[in-house]
């Protein structure tokens, strides 16, 4: 197996106990929020910050999804709030010009939180408004950098469906008719991780986990979030190096890949 590549280490707060994108427990919910009355913020971005290139610029289009990425990352119970459709759910483009793009994220608890972002160097503010709860749009402590949830490639859903084969942990352990054998066998559906063992030819399911988010890297490989039964997040990444590698990364955070890659939990492809 070739050896699997590692990247730069940056951590990443994740905001908890937000009405916007994080989940919150208890909320009640509420009806529809107004337009605030006033808006007089505005963004904090370092004068020591280098210029991007033209290429660099973030689109509407973009900020949209990223956003959209970030929320549901932040709270996976998102996106079963909105299959369920009890709730209004949407992103939408507030207002947008060269200095800034501002993306409207009306929550299931009635909130309008609003993204402020700065479309050269990626740079995000957030503030939130509840019509009967805060006076104005009021400014929250989340920020983070937009750029880190924009997917290297737009993906197609049947690009996505799912990840072929059969794979295997890199790490031994179970024994079967006196063979050892890898701790587990893997396969994916559209929906879950599932994991188990080749009995006879034959693959026996153990248990599963649940895939929150399934996108093609750019360069055709897979990157997989996903979240356990007990709440633990984790990635599956296609190696660089090899195509027949799905590298394990005990978070979400591409950032953090440097100091949370597991080999033993790597797998690679058998069938």
């Amino acid at each position: 197996m070739h050896k699997l590549k590692q990247i730069a280490l940056l951590s990443l707060i994740l905001v908890l106990g937000m009405t916007g994108c994080t989940k919150k427990e208890n909320t009640e919910i509420i009806g529809g929020a107004d337009e605030p009355t006033t808006i007089v913020l505005e963004p904090e971005i370092s004068k020591d910050e280098p210029k991007e290139t033209v290429n660099d610029i973030i689109t509407d289009d973009q900020a949209i999804a990223a956003i959209k990425n970030y929320c549901h990352i932040n709270n996976p119970d998102l996106v079963d709030i909105e299959k369920a459709g009890e709730y209004p759910v949407y992103w939408e483009i507030a207002s947008s010009d060269d200095k800034q793009i501002v993306v409207l994220y009306r929550s299931y608890t009635g909130a309008l939180v609003r993204y402020y972002i700065d479309p050269s160097s990626g740079d995000t503010y957030v503030t939130e408004f509840v019509s009967g709860i805060t006076p104005e749009e009021e400014r929250t402590d989340e920020s983070f950098n937009v750029k880190d949830y924009i997917s290297e490639n737009e993906p197609s859903a049947e690009n996505v469906s799912s990840v072929p084969g059969t794979w295997a942990t890199a790490s031994m352990g179970y024994e079967y008719n006196g063979d050892v054998l890898p701790e587990y066998h893997v396969q994916f559906t559209d929906s879950e991780v599932v994991y188990g063992h080749m009995l006879d030819g034959k693959f026996v399911t153990d248990h599963t986990a649940k895939i929150i988010h399934l996108e093609k890297t750019a360069s055709s490989g897979y990157r997989i979030q996903v979240e356990s039964s007990g709440g633990g997040h984790y990635t599956y990444q296609t190696s660089e190096e090899d195509d027949n590698v799905l590298e394990f990364y005990e978070t979400w955070d591409k950032d953090d890949f440097h100091s949370m890659y597991r080999g033993g939990a790597s797998l690679w492809k058998i069938d």
